[in-house]
């Protein structure tokens, strides 16, 4: 995930991915997909959403703070982004403690490989 990661919080566009490995997109995207069953921007939104839990439980910033952080200019878009990936908004997701591992909604990025 080291990719992923950015000094300003928020998670780079798959164009910036793609560059940075010196691939074109498609090529990243069909090799992500097979990889791991999910597309590059599934990857991205899952890191974006998981930085923001971070966020949300371990500092006192605020929505807007936070929206920033993970690459929202406009903290309503990024209330709407953050309750349809998770199921909760950013407030009720702090106030009930969340849980930043164990997100059942999203199926894990590793592979499940049949045992040799």
């Amino acid at each position: 995930m080291t990719l992923l990661a950015s000094p300003e919080g928020a998670p780079p566009a798959v164009r910036t991915c793609a560059e940075r490995l010196g691939v074109s997109v498609s090529y990243l995207s069909e090799a992500v997909k097979a990889s791991t069953g999910r597309t590059p921007g599934e990857l991205i939104r899952q890191a974006r959403v998981h930085e923001a839990k971070r966020l949300l439980l371990r500092t006192e910033l605020s929505v807007r703070q936070i929206a920033g952080r993970v690459g929202f200019g406009d903290p309503a878009y990024f209330c709407r982004f953050f309750r349809r990936e998770t199921g909760a908004s950013p407030g009720d997701f702090r106030r009930g403690g969340g849980d930043i591992h164990h997100d059942h909604r999203l199926p894990s990025i590793a592979r499940h490989r049949s045992p040799a």
